[in-house]
């Protein structure tokens, strides 16, 4: 039986973590965010329909934490992301991955979705690809490989939803989960991302998997 969520109520000392849209980002470093753009990718170009991350309002006295997961892992060979709490298995959903799906991510338009331990830190509720929610790439680790080949890490490594859909035929993608078609990012079908969204909080650690 799910336990009753409970509201979280702000105190004085939580300033930050209100105007930081409830994540625990530095405010400096979220503030980078809202300025951060994708990848460039000419078959899925969404920094053309220009991205903002939504905030909680100021003026807002109470932030949700959930706690209904704590852990994500994904297992990329699966095309599978699974949503634990503690041991238990709380909910899985199939994945798209990048478009070269194998080995980690190494630089800058690889097309390869990372691997490791990474936090889930932010929520894009307006993504040009439905809701988003950003995992922490690059670590100190990625950025120092990216750097030895003489290459930039890349960023903005997304879970995010389907691609727009403009109501024409051949902007629907028919088939979406499993295949490779993101930037790097993983997808999930619009619904999915929903139940993604509902279950899990801004601060999770999520582990990508070969």
């Amino acid at each position: 039986m799910m336990t009753a969520l409970l509201p979280v109520t702000v105190r004085a000392g939580d300033d930050d973590l209100r105007a930081t849209g409830g994540t625990r980002l530095p405010y400096a470093l979220y503030l980078e965010a809202l300025n951060e753009y994708p990848e460039y990718d000419p078959d899925m170009d969404y920094t053309k329909l220009g991205t903002i991350v939504t905030k909680i309002a100021p003026g807002s006295m109470i932030l949700v934490k959930k706690n209904l997961v704590d852990r994500v892992v994904v297992q990329k060979s699966a095309y599978k992301i699974f949503l634990y709490k503690g041991q238990a298995l709380v909910k899985s959903f199939n994945i798209s991955l990048g478009k070269n799906p194998i080995g980690p991510k190494m630089f800058e338009g690889d097309k390869k979705t990372p691997e490791g331990k990474y936090v889930l830190d932010y929520v894009k509720l307006n993504s040009s690809f439905y809701k988003a929610f950003h995992i922490s790439y690059p670590s100190p680790e990625d950025i120092e490989r990216a750097k030895k080949a003489g290459r930039r890490p890349g960023g903005m490594i997304m879970i995010h939803g389907e691609p727009p859909y403009r109501g024409k035929s051949e902007d629907r993608v028919d088939g979406l989960m499993p295949s490779n078609w993101t930037n790097g990012c993983i997808a999930l079908i619009n619904s999915d991302m929903d139940e993604f969204l509902d279950l899990v909080d801004p601060g999770t650690t999520i582990e990508i998997r070969p």
